[in-house]
């Protein structure tokens, strides 16, 4: 649920200095940032670059995924204040993403490209990784998690040490259930909002990879997509700077899990719905998702789901004592935080390219934002799965440039969906369902048995 009530800033003295992150990506071997980004670009080079196809989509893609990188490398190895750079340079590597989402619209037909390692291999390889991946999740000091994470150092009201400020009645049965699992007793220690946001992380990132496992498998019909998606996934940097962010991680997840069951019109905006209200980034996503659906009943259905499930959410926010302020400390953003509460904005303090900008310049953008979602719900007429991941991911990354607080720095959001989206086959059995409908039809009705 989405914290309605405007979270104080976490900001941060014009004076002070924040201390330099050297080493916490990969704690105690003294891997700092540039190295780590160095060993991830040769991870996915080493198994996905194809070397006997230099001019392709697929190495274009990879060089794509890193554009990002040295800027949020900057932003996690340097002090506060952030240098601006660094922001306007995350608003060009969204850029150039965006426009990728626009020509895999064209890309109807693509060579089959493996990865130059073979199912077993990359199982064996994403099961290790995402083994210390989720031990890292859990282990991981309290104070490192938002160090290393600038999307969350001013959207987040809660201090380490500091008490929940959610209601009482309701911290004394989970304090008393995670006491008693097996977590580390260090992070026992950790305020209850800490330890409950590990715990939304380790499922959202399981969550994540069997959703791109299984989306490959049964949707894409090749197991190695599914393979190949998710280790990439676990090797990106970006997957350890926001490693403990469940505010980008359980929206994520939940939009993951919506597309392995995207012929499933209400179970999808149940999901969307509950995404948009926990991160506002995904407002846009409800009307691209009620277009793919579009000439049949499920698009009403959807998105008077989807709406009914985002008013819902905000009403309990705003009526019920504590529930904003519990899904605040979980780092669910708020629309002060995203911009969208003219009168109640949270000014972000030096971690946004719309820092020291008057809020004027913001409102082009926002219409503009608008009118290219509503478009996207109505175009392309006739809509498969390559196309809503598309354009969902091309919703997602776009957000970024209107979102007030962190804009720019939640690539969490939409980093699955471009994975997705780079490993996908040609549109061959990825149909909407109503197209299924008709081709299952006209074959019956020739005597043909139905294809894929």
């Amino acid at each position: 649920m989405l914290a309605l009530h405007s979270p104080p800033v976490m900001g941060f003295p014009a004076s002070s200095k924040r201390p330099i992150v050297s080493e916490t990506l990969v704690g105690g071997l003294g891997i700092g940032p540039k190295v780590w980004l160095f060993l991830a670009l040769l991870s996915c080079l080493t198994l996905f670059f194809k070397f006997s196809r230099f001019w392709s989509v697929r190495n274009l893609d990879l060089v794509l995924l890193f554009a990002l990188g040295p800027a949020m490398v900057r932003l996690v190895a340097s002090g506060y204040p952030y240098p601006w750079w660094a922001f306007f340079w995350l608003m060009v590597g969204s850029t150039m993403w965006l426009a990728r989402c626009f020509v895999d619209l064209a890309l109807v037909r693509r060579p089959v490209l493996e990865p130059n390692l073979n199912n077993a291999g990359l199982a064996c390889m994403g099961i290790g990784v995402l083994g210390l991946l989720l031990v890292e999740t859990v282990d991981l000091a309290a104070s490192s998690g938002k160090e290393r994470n600038p999307a969350v150092l001013s959207s987040s009201s809660e201090t380490p040490e500091g008490p929940l400020f959610g209601s009482a009645d309701l911290e004394a049965p989970v304090k008393k259930a995670l006491d008693q699992s097996p977590l580390p007793e260090s992070l026992k220690r950790s305020p209850l909002q800490i330890v409950l946001a590990r715990v939304l992380a380790v499922l959202s990132h399981l969550t994540i990879v069997l959703g791109m496992y299984r989306i490959g498998e049964r949707h894409f019909e090749q197991r190695t997509a599914g393979l190949a998606a998710a280790t990439c996934y676990l090797l990106l940097p970006y997957t350890r700077i926001a490693v403990v962010d469940s505010g980008q991680l359980f929206a994520s997840a939940l939009i993951v899990l919506a597309l392995s069951m995207y012929t499933r019109p209400i179970l999808c905006a149940l999901l969307i719905g509950l995404a948009t209200s926990w991160m506002p980034a995904c407002l846009g996503l409800i009307p691209v998702w009620a277009g793919f659906h579009r000439g049949s009943r499920s698009a009403w259905i959807f998105l008077l789901t989807s709406l009914g499930t985002l008013a819902f959410a905000h009403g309990l926010a705003a009526f019920t004592p504590g529930v904003g302020d519990w899904a605040h400390a979980l780092l669910a953003r708020s629309l002060a935080e995203a911009g969208l509460r003219p009168l109640l904005e949270v000014v972000p303090q030096g971690n946004s390219f719309w820092s020291g900008i008057d809020p004027v310049f913001r409102l082009p953008v926002l219409i503009a934002y608008g009118a290219f979602v509503i478009f996207y719900g109505f175009w392309p007429w006739r809509k498969d799965l390559a196309a809503l991941i598309a354009q969902s991911a091309a919703v997602l990354v776009s957000s970024q440039y209107w979102f007030l607080d962190g804009g720019g720095t939640l690539i969490m959001i939409y980093l699955p969906l471009l994975l997705l989206m780079m490993f996908r086959p040609g549109r061959i059995a990825m149909r909407a369902p109503r197209e299924r409908r008709r081709s299952a039809l006209s074959s019956s009705g020739s005597g043909l048995a139905p294809t894929t």
